[in-house]
């Protein structure tokens, strides 16, 4: 399946490097499109639509209830889960080799579902994503393929934040905390809800020029 998607292309020509957006739960892919203005111009910058239709608007990358996040776990999802990854992979390599992108430098940003997303791509497919960016989202063993410890070297930001009602803080604090040990994690948690604060987004624009190749 094709995924429907906005694109700004690189004002550098020849093998630009990428950064390939994830929305969040009942959004679209005009959610954080509307950011690739701050991104630096010699990005492309890619928004998907996710491939499930809601029948009250938006899509989702999986289904999902609240009771999923509640219990703190996702193993009821995990092949509906794999299924839309092995999509976004199709599609991204798709892209990679119709824009004429540099595949050594691929960044992959999501918010909530779309960074939950982003953990399984980033960490089960890490030889195709240079850096990770999960922002207020849901992540848990269940749905990956192996424990967290085994997870290594891996460049990632990601953000948090302590008032969000929608995933709590306290229900990925102790994994994210697990994957810092062994991998090159920024972790920021700002005073904010279920949203990318303006604070946060500063954070995120620094990290990027400071991770620049």
């Amino acid at each position: 399946m094709d995924l429907e998607y906005l694109i700004r292309r690189s004002e550098k020509y020849s093998k630009p490097s990428s950064i390939f957006l994830f929305h969040g739960y009942g959004s679209n892919k005009e959610d954080l499109f509307s950011l690739e203005q701050f991104f630096p111009k010699l990005y492309t910058v890619v928004s998907f639509d996710a491939p499930l239709n809601l029948p009250f608007g938006g899509n989702s990358w999986f289904n999902i209830d609240y009771s999923d996040i509640i219990e703190n776990n996702l193993d009821k999802r995990y092949k509906e889960i794999n299924e839309s990854i092995e999509m976004i992979i199709s599609n991204i390599n798709l892209l990679i080799e119709k824009e004429n992108l540099n595949k050594e430098d691929v960044t992959i940003i999501g918010f909530s579902q779309g960074g939950s997303i982003c953990w399984k791509l980033g960490l089960d497919y890490s030889s195709k994503f240079r850096r990770i960016v999960p922002i207020s989202s849901f992540i848990h063993p269940s749905y990956l393929n192996h424990d967290l410890e085994s997870y290594t070297n891996k460049l990632i930001y990601c953000s948090h934040g302590s008032l969000d009602e929608v995933i709590p803080l306290k229900l990925v604090n102790d994994y994210i905390l697990k994957l810092s040990k062994k991998n090159d994690l920024t972790f920021d948690k700002f005073d904010s809800g279920h949203t990318i604060s303006q604070e946060n987004l500063l954070r995120l624009l620094n990290w990027i020029n400071d991770t620049a190749i």
